[in-house]
């Protein structure tokens, strides 16, 4: 009986000790924080200046009755200027996306669009609805 109780004492600290090796192995669940920084991308969000854009367009197909191309077309021009803008590393990149978005837009709108265009651009300068994106360069 005393062989007995050792064998299965013996038995049951070899189980044990093997089951627990093998759970040690197993890895530890990742918490929040590392499954976030997993997911984690280099580029920053661009969402905002997009939002941004779509206002920016809304307003301007309103305000210069601008057709459906014309309207997709500074939707587009405006999206890649804001993009570039939340980019941009130095105030030099900055002024030049500025240029180029004005000269695009230059290019999609009749003379009485255009006339239009300049008003409002003086208008807003210098305020929150600014359509050249002056305020998010200095952001």
């Amino acid at each position: 009986m005393l062989k007995s109780r050792r064998t299965a004492l013996l038995l049951s600290l070899l189980i044990g000790s093997s089951l627990s090796a093998y759970a040690s192995h197993r890895p530890k669940p990742l918490t929040t924080a590392e499954t976030e920084a997993r997911n984690e991308v280099l580029t920053p969000s661009l969402s905002r200046q997009l939002r941004e854009a779509r206002r920016i367009t809304h307003f301007l197909a309103e305000a210069l009755s601008l057709n459906e191309t014309q309207r997709l077309a500074v939707e587009a021009c405006t999206a890649a200027e804001r993009q570039a803008l939340a980019l941009a590393a130095t105030p030099a990149d900055a002024a030049q996306a500025r240029r180029a978005y004005y000269l695009a837009v230059h290019q999609m709108l009749d003379a009485r669009q255009l006339s239009a265009y300049e008003d409002l651009r003086q208008r807003l300068a210098g305020t929150a609805q600014a359509l050249d994106g002056a305020g998010l360069a200095i952001r």
